[in-house]
């Protein structure tokens, strides 16, 4: 399971760039343009659903109540946690919490339960990855942090912790740091696309842009039409003033996946080279 990535916009010469918690690729904050934050996105299950009660029949119900109508997923969470339903119903409760726009209170119940509970170590790393999340959407990025670093010393190199560090360490004015935690998914997954994206996006804010470019030819030697890394291409391009191969670049993304995160900073981005784009 991946942590859902929030997206914001962000400006850096006159481009649009990706940023906040859940954006693949960041860059550095212009600071005449403060990023805004973006509305909840779903809240996801832990990684690993091993336990009894994870696969259960009452946790895909409360789950999808949870998403689709929280309220009504806070109340039936309340009552199967009443009937014994442990940490998957607390877990329901919170996701009901974020989907109610208390994200605060989510990430409290979150952390709480992975401190406390007994369950697996992949399960406590899903429930602190997930209170990270939520810390960020509450406006609390330093506490967001400190979970990951928290959910880094349950599960030493896990990868997925690892690169949502690296995007917290980016925005938190950290990019070294994300540097190095990046280089450690790579090193375990040296093919992952993600990864190589906001590596480049880290490369690119630290001004080496050859080592962003190389990344990002990585990337793109791997999956040609990742929207992700076609945009951060784009930008590349665009810092360095190739704005023919950036637009091109940006309206690859659009006509492969218009419906994307990716797509939105793309059309922003033609829009800032005055490119009508519906």
């Amino acid at each position: 399971m991946r942590l859902s990535r929030t997206v914001t916009v962000l400006t850096l010469a006159g481009v649009v760039v990706w940023g906040g918690l859940l954006a693949p690729a960041l860059a550095a904050q212009d600071k005449k343009a403060p990023a805004k934050a973006s509305a909840p996105a779903a809240a996801p299950a832990p990684a690993v659903k091993s336990d009894v009660g994870w696969n259960s029949a009452d946790y895909a119900a409360c789950m999808k109540t949870a998403r689709e109508r929280p309220k009504a997923g806070f109340d039936q969470a309340g009552e199967w946690a009443a009937f014994g339903g442990g940490v998957p119903a607390e877990h329901c409760r919170a996701t009901a919490l974020i989907g109610l726009n208390e994200p605060e209170a989510a990430a409290d119940l979150l952390e709480t339960l992975a401190e406390k509970s007994r369950e697996s170590a992949q399960i406590k790393v899903g429930l602190l990855r997930q209170a990270a999340q939520a810390r960020t959407l509450a406006g609390q990025p330093p506490r967001a942090l400190a979970v990951l670093n928290a959910a880094a010393k349950v599960l030493p190199g896990d990868p997925d912790v690892l690169e949502d560090r690296a995007v917290m360490r980016i925005d938190y004015g950290e990019p070294w740091d994300a540097v190095d935690d990046l280089n450690g998914v790579l090193d375990r997954q040296p093919n992952r696309v993600s990864a190589l994206v906001l590596r480049a996006a880290a490369y690119r804010r630290l001004e080496t842009l050859d080592l962003a470019k190389a990344d990002i030819q990585r990337a793109l030697a791997l999956e040609p039409n990742n929207p992700d890394a076609l945009v951060e291409s784009g930008i590349l391009a665009r810092v360095t003033g190739n704005d023919s191969a950036a637009r091109t670049l940006w309206m690859s993304v659009l006509r492969s996946a218009p419906e994307s995160p990716a797509a939105d900073i793309a059309r922003a981005n033609l829009a800032k080279m005055d490119v009508k784009v519906k």
